[in-house]
């Protein structure tokens, strides 16, 4: 446990994680995925039904939990079906203790075994057994509003495509209000980062949609 709290795992806290799993063909896929850290040192996984993650969860119920600051890696995983741009070739490589990939930029990873708990109409519920943590860049890292901002805003455009998926476009417009303030952030303490790279890209995937 006192290994997951250095890497910033709190009991009852959402930590935002690249969660990379196999397909049932055996293909690599990663996806961002919030998880809990539970009271009894595993971890609570809850993708949504409609999910490629649920899906290889369910077909091979292993994973890798990758950790990483890189809001490149969030923006790749999570719109990698909307890019002309693929993953390219080296971007996983195969866990060490389970039958899952890996990110191979990732700071640090944890391999995870997971087994069904529940589902409800939106949502399944998985439970990870911790099987190995793997911290493996000790690196101090200056820390910028820059990242933060383009993470958040990677978050923020999933759920505005599923919003205006469903019509619900109040919700969607608030939520591209916050991006747009991310975006004017990112401007001032994070020009020509990775973040202000990221950020343009998120907005122009947003206007072809």
């Amino acid at each position: 446990m006192e290994t997951l709290r250095r890497l910033g795992f709190q009991p009852g806290c959402l930590v935002e994680t690249v969660l990379a799993t196999y397909t049932p063909g055996g293909k690599p896929h990663a996806a961002p995925m919030g998880v809990r850290l539970l009271e009894d040192g595993r971890l609570r996984i809850t993708p949504y039904l409609q999910t490629q993650t649920y899906r290889n969860l369910k077909a091979s119920p292993a994973c890798t939990v990758n950790l990483t600051w890189s809001p490149e890696i969030f923006f790749q995983t999570a719109f990698k079906g909307e890019l002309e741009e693929k993953l390219p070739g080296d971007f996983f490589l195969p866990a060490l203790k389970v039958r899952a990939p890996r990110l191979r930029r990732a700071e640090g990873w944890l391999e995870v075994e997971a087994s069904l708990e529940g589902e409800d109409r939106e949502k399944a519920y998985f439970k990870g057994e911790i099987v190995a943590v793997y911290p493996v860049k000790r690196r101090l890292k200056a820390y910028c509003r820059g990242d933060f901002a383009a993470i958040e805003s990677i978050i923020h455009a999933t759920r505005v495509l599923e919003f205006t998926s469903k019509g619900e476009w109040l919700k969607a417009e608030k939520l591209l209000r916050l991006m747009l303030g991310y975006r004017n952030l990112i401007g001032r303490v994070a020009p020509n980062s990775e973040a202000s790279q990221v950020i343009e890209k998120l907005f122009q995937l947003l206007q072809r949609k």
